[in-house]
């Protein structure tokens, strides 16, 4: 961003992308600038912590970040190895493992800055905190995803497969680090998240961490969980942010269409991947978000939500090649890479939306009944969305019955956005008691529980002997 500090950033990512190589373990860096020596006053500080934001707009935060998740549902065909329960130690999850990881340690970086400097050099009465909740907000955002995709988040507390939590800069020296067990990993992310909770600035945007975001994060986790009072928890903090958001300035867009085309500007976004400029990505790995990946593979249960639903045509359309001077066009997930443009300038927007406003209208819905609301007092939520697209009040009459029609908005809504049609495919029954994922995935002859997290990475395999990889990967090699 425009105010970071070269010169610390210079030395951050040598830091970042050195080898970890146990050759180099007895060695420092040799070009590594300590934050310390950056970081003096509000102004260095403010820099910092942009610079950790601005690994949330690198690449593999797009297609690779969704993807995988929605591959998974079996609901499009990004991802083959996902889509069958057959992912490998390298590509994807390699790629995503490193961006979680640069993302956190971009966020230690500022944490540990901000932390030395002394109380008087900021000229802002509180914003040292703020900054700091901002930063730890960020550390948790990437841990929750990373616990997410590689971690046996719903195994038992003591279960050694949880997270690689990490709270300082990553150096040679700490390399070799073990994993927390899951219950450790909840404990640690939601630290941070009531860290934030306590410190962060109310919402203003969508391009930062806020109060509000930490308390949706924080839902998130609790709903996705759902051990002792973790409904009842989510509920209220969902309800919080929503009693707030208009006096926030955060507002459902009114319409699809004006949230796409606002997109990383839209003030429904509670979080989201931005780019501070617009600039020619064609050649990037950003395009290929919504063209030549993610193409629709819905299975049939998928596609009779689908079928005559307006949101379909908002969410997936005919985009025009990336390529200079081809005029093809091809059905592609339009809402995520834009319009098709061949050159930049504003429809490169290319947004991961992390987390916005309607998601919580639909988690407060499944919360209430969840917690035992009245299925007609959670419908009202659900409604509230399909209204926006001009659709009608709809009902449940049963539980079951309310589950469906839930499942089916979220999929409509969210997918391909972030985790969403994934978590609820795990969190959400079917009528054969089984998670849904299973009637999504009727046609398909190999659903491996184990596999519902990625394989611990071959590079983290190799050279971090501490590490255990997660059960179903036995047979990878490195």
């Amino acid at each position: 961003m425009r105010y970071i500090n070269n010169i610390f950033l210079a030395g951050l990512m040598i830091l970042l992308v050195f080898p970890s190589c146990k050759k180099f373990l007895t060695k420092s860096p040799k070009y590594l600038l300590v934050p310390e020596v950056a970081v003096y006053d509000e102004k260095s500080a403010e820099a910092i912590l942009n610079g950790a934001y601005s690994f949330v707009g690198k690449d593999e935060w797009t297609v690779r970040f969704t993807g995988g998740f929605s591959s998974m549902v079996g609901a499009v065909n990004y991802n083959t190895a996902a889509a069958n329960f057959n992912m490998a130690a390298t590509g994807d999850n390699e790629n995503l493992w490193q961006i979680f990881y640069k993302t956190i340690n971009g966020a230690n970086a500022a944490i540990i800055a901000i932390e030395n400097l002394a109380d008087d050099v900021f000229v802002t009465p509180g914003r040292k905190q703020e900054m700091i909740a901002e930063a730890k907000g960020l550390r948790a955002f990437a841990h929750l995803y990373a616990f997410w995709y590689f971690g046996r988040w719903w195994d038992e507390a003591d279960s050694k497969y949880g997270l690689i939590f990490k709270d300082k800069i990553s150096e040679l020296t700490n390399v070799y680090q073990e994993r927390l067990t899951v219950g450790e990993s909840y404990s640690k992310i939601i630290e941070d998240l009531d860290f934030a909770i306590q410190h962060a600035p109310g919402y203003a945007s969508g391009k930062r961490v806020s109060k509000q975001l930490a308390q949706a994060l924080k839902a998130k986790l609790l709903i996705n969980r759902g051990k002792g009072n973790d409904y009842t928890d989510a509920l209220a903090l969902v309800k919080d942010v929503m009693d707030k958001a208009t006096g926030l300035g955060l507002v459902l867009e009114p319409t699809l269409t004006s949230l796409y085309n606002n997109s990383w500007d839209s003030k429904e976004l509670l979080f989201c991947r931005f780019r501070e400029t617009t600039d020619n990505v064609i050649s990037a790995y950003n395009y290929t978000y919504g063209y030549n990946y993610p193409t629709l593979l819905a299975t049939d249960m998928t596609k009779s939500f689908l079928t005559g639903d307006p949101r379909y045509a908002e969410s997936w359309g005919q985009v025009r090649s990336p390529v200079t001077n081809n005029n093809t066009f091809y059905l592609a997930c339009k809402k995520l890479c834009r319009k098709g443009r061949q050159d930049g300038g504003d429809n490169d927007k290319y947004t991961s939306y992390f987390l916005r406003l309607t998601e919580l209208y639909l988690m407060r819905a499944e919360l209430l009944v969840r917690t035992g609301a009245p299925v007609s007092q959670a419908m009202e939520f659900v409604n509230d969305i399909r209204n926006r697209s001009g659709l009608a009040d709809t009902t449940a009459t049963t539980t079951a019955n309310f589950y469906k029609i839930l499942y089916k908005e979220l999929f409509v809504e969210l997918h391909m956005e972030n985790d969403a049609d994934w978590m609820g495919a795990l969190r959400i029954m079917g009528d054969d008691g089984r998670q849904l994922l299973y009637t999504l995935r009727a046609s398909a002859t190999n659903i491996l529980p184990d596999r519902f997290v990625y394989p611990i990475p071959k590079s983290e395999m190799r050279f971090n002997y501490l590490v255990v990889q997660n059960p179903g990967y036995e047979h990878l090699t490195y």
